[in-house]
């Protein structure tokens, strides 16, 4: 992923004036001669030369005419000449910003290519920047730090920004790439039923099924695997205003946590507005639409009256809870996800009942 120049960018210059000196003496054409030949002043030929002044078109086609050269190769010079020193104060600038891009996860962008195992400073920095397709830290602040603060309401977790966004613009990325019908919330709600159906299966099974029905309604579905310092489960924005992203961490590995983040990713698509961007992470402050977002994954998951039926009965034998889930059509985990959640069930009870597994970023 790492970003290539496919073009000669050699680190030297030869400023304009350099060749017209030799040219000059290859003619034995004097200073003052040529600059009276030109309409200019000897000055101005003299700081042309010695490097102090490059010159205009107007310029370069009275040499033109004086020297029979092509007044685009003189400008070529000049456009070579100023962007090699503009790269070079570039140089610099990507060396003075070391200190920005060292607080980013640079273990887990190496990982994904965006930078170099054994690239210098200057040059991973550059890739950095890059991959955010911004010029400077600042511009990346604006565009990048300041929403990704505002995302996180948890105050339980220590995350840092710069993780956050990097996870999110991994997840952009793969999902700019992945192809979709445009969205449709018709399509989606039904595509929702059936996700539902899919709980009992393996993932080698449901994965595939589920990115096909999402982006048969205009979702695209990616796995991202979590980053150093970002802590997050899921995350929900729209990449167009007919293309939605739902992205998963699959940090916690299990099946109860699997389907449930990613009925409450869809939530946000269907219920609210394509200009939020919802980074989603337990122990995070709930807002209107996070609990919203809730009660839609648990309501399409398990039946509302079903499991408080269930629950008042006040028995949850693993044998209990897997007939339940049988009678639902759901996998069992996803029921003891949501009694241990309510505090019906301690933690390590019922954990047997759940699955786990890893999906690969292109399963």
């Amino acid at each position: 992923m790492a970003t290539a120049m496919n073009e000669f960018q050699p680190d030297y210059a030869v400023h304009p004036g350099e060749y017209l000196e030799e040219v000059l003496e290859a003619r034995q054409l004097s200073k003052s001669e040529f600059a009276d030949r030109c309409g200019l002043s000897a000055k101005t030929v003299s700081q042309i030369i010695n490097g102090h002044n490059t010159f205009s078109s107007e310029v370069a086609l009275q040499f033109e005419t004086v020297l029979g050269i092509s007044a685009g190769i003189w400008m070529n010079l000049v456009a070579s000449y100023q962007l090699h020193m503009a790269r070079e104060q570039e140089e610099s600038r990507l060396k003075s910003w070391g200190e920005w891009a060292a607080q980013f996860p640079l273990a887990d962008l190496r990982k994904h290519g965006v930078i170099g195992r054994r690239d210098a400073k200057g040059d991973w920095v550059r890739s950095l920047l890059s991959f955010f397709q911004v010029s400077t830290p600042q511009a990346w602040e604006q565009m990048y730090g300041r929403p990704a603060a505002a995302y996180r309401k948890s105050q339980s977790l220590a995350v840092s920004r710069f993780s956050l966004a990097t996870w999110l613009r991994l997840a952009e990325e793969q999902a700019a790439r992945a192809i979709t019908e445009p969205y449709d919330a018709g399509r989606l709600r039904t595509a929702i039923d059936e996700i539902r159906t899919l709980t009992r299966e393996e993932p080698e099974v449901f994965a595939p099924r589920v990115r096909q029905l999402c982006a048969s309604a205009g979702v695209a579905l990616v796995f991202v695997p979590d980053v150093k310092g970002a802590r997050v489960s899921g995350a929900t924005r729209w990449l167009s205003p007919t293309k939605a992203m739902v992205a998963q961490s699959l940090r916690h590995k299990s099946d109860d946590h699997f389907w449930f983040t990613l009925l409450h990713e869809l939530a946000h698509v269907l219920l609210h507005a394509k200009k939020e961007v919802f980074v989603d992470e337990p122990g995070a402050d709930e807002s209107q639409a996070e609990q919203e977002a809730n009660r839609f994954a648990r309501d399409h998951l398990v039946p509302r009256k079903r499991y408080a039926d269930f629950v008042s009965r006040g028995s949850f034998y693993p044998d209990e809870i897997a007939e339940f889930a049988e009678e639902l059509q759901v996998a069992p985990g996803v029921v003891v996800g949501m009694l241990q959640y309510d505090g019906e069930l301690r933690h390590e009870w019922g954990d047997k009942l759940k699955r786990r597994f890893e999906l690969a970023p292109g399963t």
